[in-house]
C-alpha cells in the first residue's frame, strides 16, 4: 500500500473503485444539471418549431379557431350607442344630446364624422378613442362613433350581429338627414362617414335593404380595409347614394383580412380587387379604389405610428377633401379608371 493509500482520516479505496469515481466525472448535482440544461434545450427547440410553424400558418390556425356566427346573439337596444371621443355614452335616440356636447366654438363650419368601427372586444377603449381623436384632428371635425355588438367571443364571428347593426344604422342616419334641414342643429355641417374593417359587412346590408335615405345625406363615405367579400360587391355599393363620394382602401398584406380569406374561402375587398381564382371583379361605378402599396401589415393604418408619411397624406386628404384629393402627389391612377394606387415617398409624381 502506498503512503498515499494510507492517509489518515481518508477512506481507503480499490483502484477499481477509483476508475468509477473518475469515470462518474463530477458530483451528482452537475449530472443532473446536465440532464435539465439539455432537457431545456429541447424545449427551446420546440417552441422554436412551434412558433415558426404558427408564423408560417397564422391564418390557417386563426381560421381553424374562428368561425362566422350561426345564430342570433343579444343584441338589445342597450348593445347599441352612440360615443363622444371624451368617452361619453349616449343612447342612439339622443343625438341631439350627443351634438350638443361639442365645443360650440365654430361647429357650423366642423363636419361630423361618423366613425363605424368593426370586429374587437372594446371599441370604445382606449385605442378606440385615440382613433376617433386622430380623425377629429385629421378632418377638423366633430367625431361621433356608432357603438355595436362587435364582439361574442374569441371563436365567432359576429357576422349577423352586422346585419343587426345595419337595422339600428339606417334610423341613425335618418335621424340625421332630419337635422340636416334649414335650422336643423346639423344644418349646414357635411357628414364624413369612417367605415372600418367589419364595418363593410354592416354598410352591405344597408345598401342591400335598398333604403330611401336622401341623396347628399353624406359627403363621403371611406371604406378603410372593409371586411365584407369582394364578390358581388358591386351590386350593393352602387345603391349607397346616399353618399356623394365612396373611397375603398385596400391593403394587400392585411393581416386580419387574411385570415377572413381563409375563414370564408373568398376574397375580401378590403384586401384585393382579384378573387382567389385571379379573376378581375367588376368595381362600382360609384366608387374610387385607393391601393396601399407599398404598406405593411397594418390593420389601422390611419392611426399615428401605423402607418407612412404617403399614406398619412392621401388617407388625409380623402377625409378632408374627397375627390378633390385624387390628384395627390403619392397617388398613381392605373389603368382602370377609378383604381388609385399609393406611390410612397420618394416615388410621388414630379410638382406641377
Amino acid at each position: 500500500m502506498s503512503s498515499d493509500d494510507a492517509r489518515p482520516g481518508l477512506p481507503i479505496h480499490s483502484a477499481a473503485a477509483s476508475r468509477r469515481i473518475a469515470q462518474a466525472g463530477s458530483h451528482p448535482y452537475e449530472c443532473g444539471m446536465v440532464r435539465f440544461l439539455r432537457y431545456l434545450a429541447l424545449a427551446f427547440v420546440a417552441v422554436g418549431i412551434a412558433s415558426g410553424y404558427a408564423w408560417w400558418n397564422y391564418d390557417g390556425i386563426v381560421a381553424a379557431i374562428l368561425h362566422p356566427q350561426t345564430s342570433a346573439a343579444s343584441t338589445s337596444d342597450d348593445s347599441f350607442s352612440l360615443v363622444t371621443a371624451d368617452g361619453h355614452h349616449f343612447a342612439l335616440s339622443e343625438l341631439d344630446a350627443a351634438i350638443a356636447s361639442f365645443p360650440a366654438a365654430n361647429v357650423q363650419q366642423k363636419p361630423l364624422v361618423l366613425y363605424v368601427h368593426g370586429f374587437g372586444p372594446e371599441p370604445d377603449g382606449d385605442f378606440g378613442l385615440y382613433t376617433m381623436g386622430e380623425l377629429a384632428k385629421g378632418a377638423g371635425a366633430d367625431v361621433i362613433m356608432f357603438r355595436w355588438p362587435s364582439w361574442i367571443s374569441v371563436t365567432e364571428f359576429p357576422v349577423l350581429n352586422a346585419k343587426a347593426a345595419s337595422e339600428r344604422l339606417i334610423p341613425l342616419l335618418d335621424q340625421i338627414a332630419d337635422r340636416q334641414a334649414p335650422g336643423g342643429i346639423l344644418a349646414g355641417r357635411p357628414l364624413v362617414i369612417v367605415a372600418h374593417s367589419l364595418a363593410g359587412e354592416v354598410f352591405r346590408h344597408i345598401g342591400e335593404a335598398d333604403t330611401a335615405l336622401p341623396k347628399g345625406l353624406a359627403a363621403r363615405i371611406l371604406f378603410a380595409v372593409p371586411e365584407t367579400g369582394l364578390p358581388g360587391h358591386r351590386a350593393w355599393m352602387e345603391k349607397l347614394t346616399f353618399a356623394d363620394e365612396i373611397f375603398v382602401f385596400i391593403n394587400k398584406d392585411d393581416p386580419a383580412l387574411q385570415v377572413a380569406t381563409t375563414m370564408f374561402g373568398e376574397a375580401r375587398l378590403g384586401r384585393s380587387l382579384e378573387n382567389l381564382d385571379g379573376s378581375a371583379e367588376p368595381l362600382a361605378g360609384n366608387a374610387a379604389y385607393i391601393v396601399l402599396d407599398p404598406e405593411s401589415w397594418r390593420h389601422y393604418f390611419f392611426v399615428s405610428g401605423q402607418r407612412n408619411e404617403a399614406i398619412d397624406e392621401v388617407f388625409g386628404e380623402v377625409l378632408r377633401r374627397g375627390g378633390a384629393a385624387l390628384s395627390n402627389r403619392y397617388l398613381h391612377r392605373e389603368p382602370t379608371g377609378n383604381v388609385y394606387t399609393v406611390t410612397g415617398p420618394g416615388t410621388e409624381r414630379p410638382e406641377g
